[in-house]
């Protein structure tokens, strides 16, 4: 079996390295930069940095980190603004079409700049990648992937939890979106994030133009019509691995949605 295409599609660590800048200039423009190629995440350890992109001027202090692509069109360095020195660990992921989602999604919800609790799991990982890589330790490419997806979603992780006291209507919706098949109901996850069902109902509605239920009722049913193409699969099956209470609930919402019911769709 020739598994070389989907191998190479697997992320690869390019580079990892400490640096310390003590003076000015330090600057890169990331639209023209040829030299390297790939998804960035530039930690701060003492210090900090600012980008420039679409958004303005960021600044990623200590316990934050940098997201950036080689190829778009932001710049990053030191400006007067900077705090000095500068330390900082920067690591460089080889592009890959399995890595691109996750990391732009990482930019899209939370910005350039995210949370590195230097204490928390995301550091630990990026410190160990760096220690292998010093030493020859990191075995392949199999090793390589396996760490950037801890890595990517120990960050991930880490502001979804940084929201939950600051921002819980925004909590609420990446709970959902990362546990939709869990048959939970909305008013249990309403009550982990601190509201009543009633009040994370309206506030969702006002931010993001529907109501979780219906937001929670999408996820579930995209993810059953992706099941239902496993013939391996009875419906029942795709119901509760979909996260509906019941087959009767997961019939009567497909059909409602697509207008036919669920077995129908697989003739």
């Amino acid at each position: 079996m020739n598994i070389e295409p989907s191998f190479r599609s697997f992320p690869e660590i390019v580079v990892i390295r400490r640096e310390l800048k003590v003076k000015k200039p330090y600057f890169w423009d990331n639209k023209t930069r040829k030299d390297v190629s790939g998804f960035v995440i530039q930690r701060t350890i003492h210090g900090s940095v600012a980008l420039w992109g679409k958004d303005g001027r960021v600044e990623a202090g200590e316990g934050q980190a940098l997201l950036f692509r080689h190829g778009e069109d932001s710049r990053y360095g030191l400006d007067d603004a900077c705090k000095n020195p500068y330390q900082h660990i920067w690591l460089i992921i080889a592009h890959s079409p399995v890595i691109r989602p996750i990391y732009d999604d990482l930019i899209n919800s939370f910005g350039h700049v995210v949370r590195m609790n230097p204490k928390g799991e995301a550091c630990q990982i990026m410190d160990r990648m760096y220690e292998a890589r010093n030493v020859g330790a990191m075995r392949d490419r199999f090793s390589d992937a396996e760490t950037v997806f801890a890595l990517l979603l120990a960050i991930y992780r880490e502001q979804v939890s940084d929201r939950r006291g600051r921002d819980p209507v925004a909590y609420g919706r990446h709970l959902l979106e990362t546990q939709y098949r869990s048959p939970r109901n909305l008013k249990e996850w309403a009550e982990e994030i601190g509201l009543t069902r009633e009040h994370f109902s309206r506030e969702f509605r006002a931010r993001y133009g529907e109501t979780p239920a219906t937001f929670l009722r999408s996820l579930r049913l995209e993810n059953a019509k992706r099941l239902l193409l496993n013939p391996s699969l009875t419906v029942d099956e795709v119901s509760a691995a979909s996260g509906f209470a019941n087959p009767k609930t997961f019939h009567r919402a497909f059909k409602n949605a697509y207008g036919v019911p669920p077995g129908y769709s697989r003739t």
